[in-house]
């Protein structure tokens, strides 16, 4: 094709991707975005074929995805917060204050890592029938995206 630059089609691709970072906030289309630009940069420099785009994408994007998302990410996260680990034990045994649900006043929440989840006391427990907004909770585990909680001195 008479006059097709690839360093552009790379650009714009990189510009997109960088864009749609915006939606996401996992910083793994940024990653993406900055390496599909590094291979424009390749483009300009060495003048190289598809072959040797395809590859450098994939060496650019081997070394900054992980990079984005183990090492620039966290220094973003609220301190404290894990991500990815509700609902797989790593809160169980921890104390929480009960308040109302967002969407649903009349129901009891916990929130957790920043997100509000809908309690249900443990079926063993006579004392959890009587919990009120302001108390505090043990957090036994999830059943589905219900906390199963009960009463702390």
């Amino acid at each position: 094709m008479e006059g097709f630059n690839p360093a552009w089609a790379w650009a714009i691709i990189g510009l997109l991707l960088m864009l749609s970072e915006l939606l996401t906030g996992a910083f793994v289309l940024l990653a993406l975005g900055i390496a599909a630009l590094v291979t424009a940069v390749a483009w300009l420099i060495a003048g190289m074929g598809l072959t040797g785009q395809l590859i450098t994408m994939a060496i650019a994007s081997g070394l900054l995805v992980p990079m984005a998302v183990y090492w620039i990410r966290p220094m973003f996260s609220p301190r404290g917060v894990r991500y990815g680990t509700t609902g797989t034990g790593a809160e169980s045994g921890r104390s929480y204050r009960l308040e109302p649900l967002r969407f649903d006043p009349a129901h009891l929440a916990v929130k957790v890592n920043g997100d509000q989840y809908r309690i249900e006391p443990d079926a063993s427990d006579r004392a959890a029938l009587e919990l009120h907004e302001g108390d505090r909770v043990e957090l036994l585990r999830f059943e589905g995206t219900t906390a199963i909680v009960r009463p702390t001195d």
